[in-house]
């Protein structure tokens, strides 16, 4: 009698799509893994569970799995914050890395995005920030096996008040972190408001990594030029190391000159920062959001889960068979 299998995590790596970012082919990583230890996936697929990818990718690709904090931090709205947080995040998982979400954006997109919304007395942030050693790991919600978020609500707009004294705006979003490192995460992903109030500020000082997602439209761009200004503003005031700063051109559309025109310029004037490869406009976003996910929780192959794997690669340094596509700019 044939045993019931469990039912597969829904952020879940195939052979096929690990074998791109690895020097390994389809047959040599089944082979390598064992059918035993794969996963049956619809569509006669094989699934690689996320402890078992990353044995391979730290063994064979020589991977770092240290701890990283990475912030998406924009003071204009629209332009990709949460999307990038939780697309970051369910592929990190994919490729082994234990990973925590930091809604800190009182509008709670991130949690609503995985159905996670807090009930009235479930700690968030605020709550947890000045004792996280005691309360912060039982306030995580499990959105599957290595995939937690630490929900927010309207009370985060609090922080403001809360954070006023410089020391706790410097180390708010630091001891939250530490607490993570210290119980197994390897990443956690900071999902911010569109302002420059406290928590952002709490979060430019713990974050590792800081992304910038940007549009095409001069708002835009002047939000990318006020961010990068407090960013280096608050670190010279805080007296801290600069971060990794990069900029994620999101919504990307060759069919439109505003949008061909504006990576043209990010390429000039913004060179040292701009991450190689744009996301592009899709639907596939708005589908996702639909059922409780991101564009990672389907098998299927498709422009949006290749942008944003190829920005995950980016910032993890798992380089794969190629260096991606390149988005060419004609004058």
């Amino acid at each position: 009698m044939r045993k019931n299998r469990p039912k597969p995590p829904r952020y879940i790596i195939s052979t096929a799509e690990f074998s791109q970012c690895t020097r390994q082919t389809v047959k040599g990583l089944s082979s390598f893994f064992g059918k035993q230890e794969l996963i049956p996936l619809p569509g006669g697929k094989v699934g690689i569970p996320s402890q078992l990818a990353r044995m391979y990718l730290s063994l064979k690709e020589g991977v770092d799995y240290s701890f990283r904090v990475l912030a998406h931090i924009n003071l204009k709205g629209g332009v990709g914050k949460t999307t990038s947080t939780i697309s970051f995040a369910t592929r990190a998982v994919q490729y082994g890395f234990k990973t925590c979400i930091l809604d800190m954006d009182s509008q709670g997109s991130a949690s609503l995005a995985f159905d996670m919304v807090p009930e009235d007395d479930d700690p968030i942030f605020c709550d947890v920030w000045q004792n996280p050693g005691e309360m912060l790991m039982g306030s995580l919600k499990m959105i599957q096996k290595n995939l937690y978020i630490l929900p927010s609500s309207l009370d985060n707009g609090l922080l403001d008040i809360s954070l006023i004294n410089p020391a706790s705006q410097k180390n708010a979003v630091r001891g939250v972190c530490d607490i993570l490192r210290a119980n197994g995460f390897n990443l956690v992903l900071i999902d911010c408001p569109p302002s420059l109030g406290t928590a952002v500020i709490s979060a430019i000082c713990a974050a590792s990594v800081i992304v910038i997602p940007m549009c095409g439209d001069k708002f835009s761009f002047k939000g990318l030029k006020l961010t990068m200004n407090e960013i280096f503003s608050i670190y010279e005031a805080f007296k801290l190391e600069k971060p990794e700063i990069r900029i994620l051109f999101t919504k990307f559309d060759k069919r439109e000159k505003i949008s061909k025109s504006a990576l043209k310029q990010l390429s000039s004037e913004y060179e040292e920062y701009l991450l190689p490869v744009p996301i592009r406009t899709s639907t596939e976003f708005s589908k996702a959001l639909e059922n409780k996910g991101t564009v990672f929780a389907v098998l299927k192959n498709t422009k949006a889960k290749n942008d944003y794997d190829k920005y995950v690669r980016q910032i993890l340094g798992l380089k794969g068979k190629k260096n991606g596509r390149k988005t060419s700019v004609k004058g």
